[in-house]
């Protein structure tokens, strides 16, 4: 099991400074920015307990040692977050811990989804509460009883208050100072929804915030717990600048959607902002670190509003030009790669974090309606992240018959996804990306739009069969969310997502290519 010793971890990993430009900042938002930063931290040690009963104290007994080889696993501990490889598909990489548990500590240990459903069957009136995102599930008095958030995590979330509260008093009245006074009151009563409202409304300036639990991927039992995370950065007001001119074209495509499907469309918002890193805590800090993200993910917001796009310029550029450009390199055939640039690697990004708040997202099942995460349980994540690269390439080309982009641009962007599929698949094919990518992979082979020559080992691609290819694909992922049916969605997902014969040999031939990247946070100008 232990193939690789610890020291071959880290060297398949690029480590980089980061060190932020306060300049911007007058002296209270400096305040205001470091009081954030350390409501940051307690998300992290929120999410450091979220991940498993045993996580803390594993964490501890490696704080404690003091020889090199325990430095080591403790240093590529906090880059995981858990003594589970994230770069290894989750195996353990400390000889004893076992399997990472599939959800966590959200559930008692031992759950089984059949105990889950018989005991909602007998009790309906905890349907409510246990689906709720932000409870934990406990075995009490022989019995099973929701708990809130604010009750489980209380002292951390207590503190957590204090620091935004804090951090709003150093801010003039505006979008920034509602939220985080919002979010502080969330993180008392449980309840989100005021706060998520507020957030969407904020713009990055002086400084983008983005701090709770939010996304729902480490839960692999039911899909339905969400993880601690946040995340700190200063905008970046020119690449905001040339992204502003797709969002108004977004709302156009999200009625024709509706018309095809028969949804309501959803709300007008459609901010977008492109940032630089400055801290990240939580589940946002471990791992295969996100580049952008679409939020809030609770649907009555993108009904009533709409929700924000987040592009970190700061993570996007670091993996480009660590990872994806070497892969393409090796993969793709050169007549392509003058197109494989960092500019369309962030279209593609834009369409991919747009599409995740396009579409149906709701299902009633049992005449009940209720959103896709809690119909599709575990595979609702890989439906959803392959849902969202293909429907944004169809978004993609309605910006191209707009007039906002060009055939070579286009083809540039589909070039940086299919590198990105390798790029993902080189650390492993169990996350949620990777295993929707492999359906995306086959799709677009089957139907001859991505073809890879054995002589050369490359790819290539024809353009107007991909988007097509994929326009297809992104129709039968809306219709597999929309008719609710696990099991018809598990079957698609096994029909389409095995691994091809040549997948383990263009890995191999990308072995060398950094798998990750790793900042090293110096906020030596913040104080």
């Amino acid at each position: 099991m232990f193939l690789m010793d610890i020291q071959q971890r880290l060297s398949k990993l690029r480590f980089f400074d980061v060190k932020p430009d306060f300049s911007s900042l007058s002296d209270d938002e400096k305040k205001a920015l470091g009081y954030c930063v350390d409501a940051s931290n307690i998300m992290t040690d929120i999410y450091l307990d979220q991940v498993g009963s045993n996580n803390r104290k594993i964490y501890n007994q490696l704080r404690a040692r003091g020889d090199a080889e325990g430095k080591d696993l403790l240093k590529y501990f906090l880059i995981n977050g858990s003594p589970w490889d994230k770069f290894d598909g989750d195996k353990p990489f400390i000889p004893g811990v076992g399997k990472r548990p599939k959800f966590g500590s959200f559930y008692p240990v031992g759950l089984k989804e059949s105990e889950w459903n018989d005991w909602l069957k007998q009790h309906p009136e905890d349907r409510e509460e246990f689906e709720d995102h932000n409870t934990v599930i406990k075995r009490r008095k022989n019995g099973l009883v929701a708990v809130a958030y604010s009750e489980e995590y209380k002292d951390r979330l207590d503190q957590a208050s204090g620091n935004l509260r804090r951090a709003a008093h150093h801010l003039p009245e505006g979008k920034l100072k509602t939220f985080l006074e919002s979010r502080a009151n969330a993180f008392i009563s449980n309840e989100y929804f005021n706060s998520d409202m507020a957030w969407v409304d904020t713009d990055g300036n002086p400084f983008e915030v983005t701090i709770g639990p939010y996304e729902v991927y480490f839960d692999e039992l039911l899909g339905l717990k969400a993880s601690f995370e946040s995340f700190v950065a200063l905008p970046d007001k020119d690449a905001t600048q040339a992204l502003a001119k797709f969002g108004p074209k977004v709302p156009g495509f999200d009625r024709m959607l509706s018309e095809e499907f028969d949804f309501s469309p959803k709300g007008s918002a459609i901010p977008l902002e492109v940032v630089s890193d400055v801290i990240r805590g939580g589940e946002a800090a471990f791992g295969y670190l996100f580049v952008a993200y679409n939020l809030p993910n609770d649907r009555k917001v993108h009904d009533l509003k709409g929700s924000k796009k987040v592009f970190s310029r700061t993570m996007m550029e670091a993996k480009f030009n660590t990872g994806l450009l070497p892969t393409a390199e090796r993969v793709i055939h050169p007549r392509y790669l003058d197109s494989c640039t960092f500019d369309n690697r962030l279209l593609f990004v834009l369409g991919h974090e747009l599409a995740h708040g396009l579409g149906p997202n709701k299902v009633k099942v049992d005449g009940r309606e209720i959103p896709f995460e809690t119909a599709l349980k575990d595979l609702h994540s890989s439906i959803e992240e392959a849902k969202a690269d293909v429907l944004g390439v169809r978004l993609l080309d309605h910006f191209r018959k707009e007039g906002l982009i060009d055939d070579k641009t286009l083809e540039g962007i589909l070039i940086t996804n299919i590198a990105g599929f390798f790029q993902q698949w080189n650390k492993g094919v169990t996350e949620a990306y990777a295993s929707g990518n492999l359906v995306e992979y086959n799709w677009l082979k089957e139907s001859g739009a991505l073809r890879y020559d054995t002589k050369t080992q490359r790819y290539e691609i024809d353009l107007e069969p991909c988007v097509d290819s994929m326009s297809k694909l992104s129709t039968e992922f809306l219709k597999l969310q929309m008719s609710g049916d696990y099991e018809k969605a598990k079957a698609f997902m096994n029909q389409w997502s095995s691994i091809p014969p040549e997948i383990p040999e263009v890995i191999r031939n990308i072995s060398d290519v950094p798998m990750g990247v790793v900042p090293v946070w110096d906020l030596s100008g913040l104080r």
